[in-house]
């Protein structure tokens, strides 16, 4: 009798720490989601929600063409296509609420051009709240290079690193993080500030050592963040053959991001 409620206890905690794990992880996820917002993730998802990238292309790097003209497209995000048409965050906003600026909608030039396209920027005004405004220029000041560090500085140079090394493909535009990654503990790749980088980064040793190596022992030696680290579908890859200028540069970098909310806060670029 005792041997058979014994198993039966046993059995039952069994169950009940399976079932505590499989409602645990999604509340673990979702906290860690949370944890890890900033505004660039945020806008990025509404834009996809949006539909800004249906005509701007993918992380608005490039615009579908417009079938009013041979050669005519909608304009990308990036690539400097920018000061063409804004001058600061103030007319982004405009043409997120209105569809076009003010200076635009009072050049005569600007208007024909307007009336000419086929494909025209929508007005958002009905339709987004204020901190989803905020979020949207967020992402576009990031995926448009209006914030981002002068060349001639280390964090510069580390953001070209970045660049070459397709670093934002897997950590997000500016390395604001928040990609899927099937497996992993939280559910998505991790930013380069904020909390999760904060926990996952504790030093520069470690920064150091992700890079070198693709983990830390911190993590891969713990017994529970280690099975996690196994399962996760998309992994950190060593990149041995950075010099120790390139990691220098890179660590400016990641550092210039925890000191200016991920380049929100720094000057916006004119050129």
């Amino acid at each position: 009798m005792r041997g058979r409620r014994l198993r039966w206890l046993a059995g039952a905690s069994l169950i009940l720490v399976a079932a505590a794990a499989a409602l645990g992880l999604p509340a673990a996820r979702l906290c860690w989601r949370v944890r890890a917002s900033n505004p660039v993730r945020r806008g990025v998802a509404l834009a996809r929600e949006i539909g800004c990238f249906s005509c701007h292309g993918d992380l608005g790097q490039s615009g579908i063409p417009d079938p009013s003209a041979e050669g005519k497209q909608v304009p990308a995000w990036g690539g400097g296509l920018w000061m063409m048409y804004v001058k600061d965050d103030a007319e982004v906003r405009e043409f997120i609420l209105d569809g076009v600026s003010r200076r635009r909608a009072a050049s005569e030039s600007a208007r024909e051009e307007r009336r000419g396209a086929a494909v025209s920027m929508p007005a958002y005004k009905s339709f987004l709240g204020k901190r989803e405004v905020d979020d949207l220029l967020a992402a576009f000041e990031v995926l448009s290079g209006m914030k981002r560090p002068a060349d001639d500085t280390a964090e510069g140079r580390g953001y070209q690193v970045a660049r070459s090394r397709q670093c934002f493909s897997c950590h997000g535009p500016g390395g604001s993080g928040g990609f899927p990654n099937p497996g992993s503990f939280t559910g998505f790749i991790p930013g380069w500030y904020g909390a999760d980088f904060r926990d996952l980064v504790r030093s520069r040793e470690e920064f150091e050592t992700w890079i070198r190596t693709g983990t830390i022992s911190r993590l891969s030696n713990h017994p529970v963040a280690s099975i996690f680290i196994r399962r996760q579908r998309l992994k950190m890859p060593p990149y041995r053959n950075l010099t120790s200028a390139e990691r220098e540069d890179l660590w400016s970098y990641v550092s210039w991001l925890g000191r200016t909310r991920g380049g929100l806060e720094a000057p916006s670029r004119s050129s």
